[in-house]
């Protein structure tokens, strides 16, 4: 509505509620009219009775007595409305569920009694009186309208008349009664004054007053038509429960054992009211029928005559069939609070649960447990199988998980393959509760490792179960099930299949992360980071140029090494921005070496991670970063590790070939410990291979080692790779290795990694040197 120009539309009565239905229009806008839009209608009980009333029949539907909203002052006349309900234009509108479901809204007439009986009826006839009640108790707080004030000592007249009458769905009451000076004005003709007045006065005073001259022949047909109704009434009833019902206690038995309490209490409300008053006992339940089905019912009734104890000895009421809309309900609960794939609980409803678990701990002092699971390489089978074998096998972990805990206790599904088992009321000693839960993980763990039937195939999987405790609500949910999801990374990283619970030290290193994480990104954007080179030799100590190693130069912390930031930084998506920040760096050292000529012939050797690789833009990154600088292709080395190798192989060979067409250098660094298959190691276009250092550390004492060495030169020889040994520390290790045919070298025996400057002089050094 602001967004419409109505700067200051605001929604009253204040406060959230499940459903609203404001006013947006009044017309004429002028005067009063312009006070009451964004009233919501269906905050008030009497409104919204009618406002549904219209929505379910189709039809226009009068409201029971209100104050008007645009009625400011104390004193104000009693008024009703009229609904009419509108449904969207198109669809079909022939049931009480398509009249809900295309509802649109309702147009409204809002009517002061007094002054429509004003405007219709004009000057009252002297003696005579009448009122207007809403609903079936004449009462002074039900009264619609009165006539002006007739002489109190006036007793009631023999010429009198009640009547119900319904209008637009709504029930009132209509009294007339003759004063004294009107029989002793009209005698014995009164009767037909009456009729005659009536038919002056207005058309429903004059079916009042026909009513009172006619009033037996009128009462027998009326009496035929309530018989007839009742029939039908009774016929519905027995519609619906299948079976004949003839006393109260007949029907309180088909009330549903777990429903009857509150049906009881309702009535006994009903009963207990003043009066006088329209309390109206209203109930929702379900009913046994005749087929021995639970059909559920909507009752509604009130008392309508009561005692000179004032007990009640007549109700009257209505019942419905509302199985539709409780189904409708139920679904709607259920997308609400249940995930769709596995009929388990979803967040929403885990969250609730795990607040009642907290709460039943804090009250009777036991304690409770939260287990995070994760399946281990679900998205390996996704991938490979298909999503849906891996929806199969959701469905049957779920079933398993329910099988493995008390009836009491709650199993969740978060999304994807990630499960949370609450389990309550354990034992008072923490420690106790501990084993019990470590029972419960190790049952999980054993009942998910059994063979999956996934269709057509047999499949195992496992799982990592995180735990925690609580003990009431010592600590938050949101922190329990942080705690949890931490303590299932612990079991995945010490091997997975297992059960790890929450240690307060895990909690400490995550914090740690965090601020070590937003640290990078401020070094990478603060220019905090710089480069290290070690030099890479031949023979006996020749410079060829040197391997790129980043340095993290914290403002507090010092010197931060790589082994510290560099997983942190796959593991976030830092590496991109980082990897790209060292490749820039050096390929501008190598474009200022080529104007100096003891280092102009100097290559330069950087590690690309996998993500990096797997890009799609990577190769156009490295041309552009190159263009940019200026650096000389032929003498740039791409370092690459065999773990880039696991997958999509075809993909990582056509962009090497694409950089090894404009002069990129390739070296497959640490060579013999990761997964690669020789027979894509022949399709790769390298230029060497690197022996990893935890071969070249023990190849003097490790037969083995020493044997790997041998075989990875002999590789790369036939091959026509070059190779070169990485992590050489003495002399003798470089004997041996050039003895077995490698004569390149990188290590400490020659240099460790330097700042700039410090490599610049080691390089000039030994070129002077050799």
């Amino acid at each position: 509505m602001r967004r419409l120009g109505f700067f200051d539309y605001a929604i009253t009565p204040d406060g959230l509620r499940e459903s609203y239905a404001p006013v947006i229009q009044r017309e004429p806008y002028v005067g009063p009219n312009q006070i009451g839009s964004g009233f919501d209608a269906w905050s008030d009980p009497v409104r919204r009775l009618a406002m549904a009333q219209a929505r379910d029949s189709g039809m226009a539907t009068i409201s029971g007595k209100v104050r008007l909203t645009v009625d400011a002052e104390a004193e104000v006349s009693p008024g009703f409305i009229m609904y009419l309900p509108i449904y969207a234009r198109g669809q079909p509108h022939d049931s009480v569920t398509q009249r809900r479901e295309h509802l649109v809204g309702w147009v409204f007439s809002s009517f002061r009694i007094k002054d429509l009986m004003a405007s219709l009826y004009g000057e009252q006839s002297p003696g005579l009186a009448f009122a207007i009640y809403d609903g079936v108790e004449p009462s002074d707080a039900a009264l619609l309208y009165r006539t002006a004030e007739t002489d109190p000592r006036h007793q009631q007249s023999a010429l009198a008349a009640n009547e119900y009458l319904v209008v637009a769905g709504h029930t009132w009451t209509l009294a007339m009664n003759a004063q004294d000076d009107f029989e002793a004005r009209f005698g014995r003709d009164a009767a037909t004054l009456i009729a005659v007045a009536g038919t002056g006065l207005s058309l429903l005073l004059a079916l009042l007053a026909w009513l009172m001259a006619t009033g037996r022949a009128r009462a027998l047909q009326l009496a035929a038509e309530m018989t007839l109704e009742l029939r039908e009434s009774e016929q519905r009833w027995k519609d619906i429960v299948g079976r004949d019902v003839n006393t109260i206690d007949d029907w309180e038995k088909l009330i549903h054992p777990n429903d009857q309490s509150q049906v009881m209490a309702a009535i006994q409300i009903c009963f207990a009211s003043r009066p006088g008053s329209s309390v109206t006992c209203i109930a929702e339940y379900r009913i046994r029928c005749g087929d021995d089905q639970w059909k559920w019912v909507l009752s509604r009734g009130m008392v309508v005559e009561r005692n000179a104890d004032d007990l009640p000895l007549r109700i009257i009421g209505t019942i419905t069939d509302i199985s539709d809309r409780k189904l409708a309900e139920e679904k709607i609960e259920e997308l609400a609070f249940f995930d769709s794939l596995t009929h388990l609980p979803n967040r929403t409803l885990l969250m609730d649960r795990l607040k009642q678990a907290m709460t039943v701990g804090n009250r009777n002092g036991t304690c409770g447990a939260v287990l995070f699971i994760d399946l281990d390489h679900f998205k390996t089978l996704n991938d490979t199988l298909g999503h849906d074998k891996g929806d199969l096998l959701l469905q049957q972990v779920a079933q398993r998980l329910v099988v493995c805990v008390r009836e009491g206790d709650t199993v969740a599904r978060l999304g994807g393959d990630e499960f949370v088992v609450v389990l309550g009321s354990l034992d008072e000693s923490a420690q106790e509760a501990a084993t019990q839960t470590e029972v419960v993980g190790e049952k999980i763990l054993a009942s998910l490792s059994q063979i999956y039937r996934l269709g057509d195939i047999d499949h195992r999987s496992t799982a990592s179960i995180g735990a925690t405790l609580f003990c009431g609500h010592q600590s938050s949910i949101d922190d329990l099930l942080k705690q949890a999801d931490l303590a299932m990374y612990k079991a995945k990283e010490t091997g997975r299949n297992a059960v790890r619970f929450f240690d307060p030290a895990m909690q400490t290193a995550v914090i740690e992360r965090s601020i070590l994480e937003s640290g990078l990104r401020r070094a990478i954007q603060e220019n905090q980071l710089v480069l290290h080179y070690q030099a890479q030799v031949v023979g006996e100590g020749r410079v060829t140029g040197a391997e790129v190693l980043v340095r993290w130069q914290h403002p507090e912390r010092g010197l931060v090494p790589p082994a510290e930031f560099i997983p942190l930084a796959e593991e976030t998506g830092l590496i991109l921005p980082l990897g790209h920040w060292v490749l820039e760096s050096a390929c501008s050292q190598l474009a200022l070496w080529a104007g100096q000529p003891d280092l102009a012939l100097l290559t330069v050797a950087v590690n690309v991670r996998v993500q990096q690789f797997r890009e799609s833009g990577f190769v156009a990154k490295v041309l552009a970063v190159l263009s940019q600088t200026g650096a000389n292709p032929n003498r740039l080395k791409l370092e690459l590790t065999e773990s880039l190798l696991v997958d999509n192989v075809e993909d990582i060979i056509e962009k090497m070939h694409l950089l090894k067409a404009r002069g990129v250098g390739f070296s497959l660094d640490d060579f013999g410990t990761g997964y690669s298959s020789l027979s894509y190691l022949k399709q790769l276009p390298l230029d060497q291979l690197k022996i990893d250092q935890t071969f070249v550390r023990d190849v003097l004492v490790d037969p083995n080692d020493a044997a790997i060495a041998k075989t990875i030169v002999a590789l790369a020889q036939s091959l026509g790779l070059g190779v070169i040994a990485e992590g050489v520390e003495t002399q003798a290790q470089r004997d041996f290795l050039a003895k077995a045919g490698c004569y390149a070298y990188q290590g400490y025996f020659f240099s460790r990694p330097l700042p700039l400057d410090g490599f610049e002089e080691f390089a000039r050094r030994a070129v002077a040197i050799n």
